[in-house]
Formats: C-alpha cells, sequence, structure tokens
C-alpha cells in the first residue's frame, strides 16, 4: 500500500525510510545515493512518482548536489510538504541565493521547479502571477517573509498542510 504523503512523517517512517535508503545500489559509506536511484527510492517507501516527475527529481538533484542524494536532504524537501507557514519561511530563505531578503524570477524558477516535483498541478505559474498574490504588502517584490506564506497556501490549497 502506497504511503500517504499527505501527512507529516512519523520517526519510525523515518527509521524505516532510512534503512530501505540504505539497500539502494548506489549506497554509500558517506551515506548518499546516486540520482539515478531515485525512481527506485521512491518506488521502494510506496511514493508513486510519474517518469517526468522522477526525471525532474533527478535534475535536481544533478544540478544542486552533483548527482549526489543525502537522505537528510531528501527528507528536508518531502517534509516541505508539511511545513508551518514559519518553517516555511525558513525554507525559502534557502532559495534567496543573493541574500537581499526578496525572491528574484531566478530563485522562484528554482523555488517552484521543488514545489512542482511535488505535486505538478502548480506547473505553469509563472513568476508574474506569483508576486501578485504572494506580494501583500503591494511593493513590487516578494520577501521572504511573503513567500513563505505563499508556499504555505499552496500546499494548503492542495490538500497537504492544515
Amino acid at each position: 500500500m502506497p504511503r500517504d504523503f499527505t501527512k507529516p512523517f512519523t520517526e519510525e517512517e523515518l527509521e524505516e525510510a532510512k534503512a530501505i535508503f540504505r539497500t539502494m545500489p548506489t549506497y554509500n559509506d558517506e551515506g548518499y545515493i546516486l540520482s539515478k536511484d531515485i525512481g527506485l527510492y521512491n518506488e521502494a517507501v510506496g511514493h508513486e512518482r510519474t517518469p517526468k516527475q522522477i526525471t525532474s527529481y533527478i535534475q535536481y538533484w544533478d544540478k544542486n548536489f552533483g548527482g549526489k542524494v543525502p537522505f537528510d536532504e531528501m527528507v528536508n524537501i518531502l517534509r516541505l510538504m508539511h511545513d508551518t507557514p514559519g518553517t516555511m519561511r525558513g525554507r525559502a530563505a534557502a532559495f534567496d541565493k543573493d541574500g537581499n531578503g526578496f525572491i528574484s524570477s531566478d530563485e522562484f524558477v528554482e523555488l517552484v521547479q521543488i514545489i512542482i516535483i511535488h505535486d505538478p498541478r502548480l506547473e505553469g505559474v509563472s513568476f508574474e502571477e506569483f508576486v501578485k498574490k504572494a506580494d501583500t504588502n503591494h511593493d513590487g517584490k516578494v520577501s521572504i517573509d511573503e513567500c513563505g506564506v505563499w508556499i504555505h497556501e499552496r500546499f494548503q490549497h492542495l490538500g497537504y498542510t492544515n
């Protein structure tokens, strides 16, 4: 039976997921697998993904982690769906590559890439639409705080968070 990924992980589930992670063909003593095992891993833990989603995962890990998939980083991305607005703010801050406190169009593209991997229903969200909906103080920019609220609302709308 596939895992219900609309609910947060229990400690027992995390331990089970880590045990499965360690059985992957490319697992090594440094604690990561290679991105080519991501489809196999998702299948093993009951996370049904489309071929397009698996390809997106692989591209994400290749681009951002040199093809290495550390277990803790993967869990952080999966946990993203269940975070509170405050925690989402911290996650949004990680995408603020230039550290200016705002999410640029390039940073938005990377952020949405992660969200779409989880749920392709967000495909097609433009940067302009993001600014229009997330820019609550109407200054023409999206701050980290505004972005955190926007992410939380997207996952809430999709039924992942409370």
